[in-house]
């Protein structure tokens, strides 16, 4: 008989069979997680060596302290992030080769402000990680991040995970070609990303605090 799922983790199911069709899962090293309102607690899907045939066996439920170094990592950011609902950390094959280009995205594109925050300035190593680490690189509200050659991701809840992750990738893949074919970038104006910032932070707020209440917040406009 077919195991039954609960709401949250047929999200999770769901978000992971999206994500390898789209080979932005393909590792076993990958892992996509989310928050259970009201607990400290998360449901968790690691060490899966064919995403594509994801199975509700291969998820589980841990807690935010758990000494399972993956699902401690993720512990760390709802911890640090209290708007954060889900997380992802992922391979796209353009994000790899962004980690050879300098490491860091900049801000070139209008969702890519709108929606992923301000870049984070140091880029989290995958070997060596703390908890004030996590929340120094992550402080400014940024949602995606190097994280060694893969991508940390976040959002206020599992569909704009997605979205967030989906997008970095394609932003990273054109950002990539184009410093390959040589072409100059420019970068959003400063006040443009103002006002982005401020909208995004306030989307935060309002997850921050419907987290607080136990309830799981209502999905953030598009743009």
């Amino acid at each position: 008989m077919q195991q039954q799922c609960c709401p949250l983790e047929q999200q999770v199911l769901d978000g992971c069979r999206r994500l390898a069709a789209k080979g932005i899962l393909n590792s076993v090293c990958d892992n996509i997680s989310i928050r259970i309102p009201g607990t400290a607690q998360m449901i968790i899907a690691l060490g899966v060596e064919n995403w594509r045939n994801l199975d509700p066996a291969d998820i589980g439920t841990k807690p935010f302290m758990s000494r399972d170094a993956v699902a401690g990592l993720h512990g760390s950011i709802y911890l640090a992030r209290p708007d954060v609902g889900a997380i992802a950390v992922s391979s796209p094959t353009s994000v790899r080769l962004l980690a050879i280009h300098g490491r860091i995205l900049p801000s070139i594109f209008d969702e890519q402000v709108r929606h992923l925050g301000r870049p984070a300035t140091v880029p989290l190593d995958e070997e060596n990680f703390s908890g004030e680490q996590i929340r120094r690189a992550l402080s400014r509200g940024a949602n995606a991040i190097l994280y060694g050659d893969r991508l940390l991701s976040l959002g206020m809840t599992c569909e704009r995970l997605l979205l967030n992750t989906e997008l970095f990738e394609k932003c990273a893949q054109a950002y990539v070609i184009a410093k390959a074919c040589g072409f100059h970038m420019r970068t959003i104006p400063p006040w443009v990303r103002l006002v982005a910032n401020h909208r995004l932070q306030k989307e935060q707020r309002n997850a921050s605090a419907q987290y607080g209440e136990g309830r799981y917040p209502e999905a953030p406009s598009g743009y």
